[in-house]
């Protein structure tokens, strides 16, 4: 049974075609975490609702789906590549709606697919495939979690080169924090080991100092499970 009173309902505009359309919102005293994983996936208790289902907006005319990072800024000649790619095979239906977990994907993967011909931020990107990711850990499936997370860090690995992500939600440090920290779950641990260290020994740590000490306990973490296994070999 849904409780209806848990979401509320958002107007919003298509930055591709220009059409209204709503979409659903979890309200927050509907999503309390009852634990957050060390690369800020939300875990959430049933009856509550997972608020990352509905972080994509996806036009109900067009078929274009984003969220609320992407710039309204469309390059020279992507719109003529959104067109032939997404909208002309667009079949019209709603994801305003209570979403199922099959929807939320199939959202992240339409997101996924515009942002990258739309030339959309890496950081932006990265975001998308992370919080994908998070769906698939919270359905066991550790083959696609893997996989997205995978994607997640090579375009955080990518903003970073770019520094492309002013303007967003991520500063350099939490870049550099989420490369060391997808870089520990695919068990990369030198590479992790050496952004942790990026971070711990950033200029701006003063300022960031909470991510700072999530950083070097997560240093200790890896440098331990890096040990784990050299001693299994």
């Amino acid at each position: 049974m849904i409780a209806l009173e848990a979401f509320y309902e958002k107007k919003l505009t298509c930055i591709y075609c220009a059409k209204p359309f709503s979409s659903l919102r979890v309200r927050s005293r509907s999503a309390i975490a009852y634990k957050t994983d060390s690369d800020f996936c939300p875990h959430y208790r049933t009856g509550n609702y997972n608020p990352h289902f509905y972080y994509v907006n996806v036009c109900p005319e067009c078929g274009f789906a984003f969220s609320e990072e992407f710039s309204d800024q469309f390059p020279k000649g992507t719109q003529e590549i959104i067109r032939v790619q997404i909208t002309g095979h667009w079949i019209k239906r709603d994801f305003g709606q209570v979403r199922s977990i099959q929807q939320a994907l199939e959202a992240y993967k339409l997101a996924i697919l515009a942002g990258t011909l739309k030339k959309e931020k890496k950081a932006v990107l990265a975001g998308l495939c992370l919080r994908l990711a998070w769906l698939y850990r919270a359905e066991n499936n550790a083959e696609q979690e893997k996989r997205f997370m995978g994607m997640a860090l090579n375009a955080y690995e990518e903003s970073f080169v770019l520094s492309d992500f002013g303007g967003t939600s991520m500063s350099e440090v939490k870049v550099l924090f989420m490369i060391g920290e997808l870089s520990r779950r695919l068990e990369q641990y030198p590479k992790a080991i050496s952004y942790f260290s990026k971070v711990i020994q950033h200029k701006d740590a003063k300022d960031e100092q909470k991510m700072v000490n999530i950083a070097r306990e997560q240093w200790r973490v890896t440098v331990e499970e890096k040990r784990q296994g050299t001693d299994q070999d």
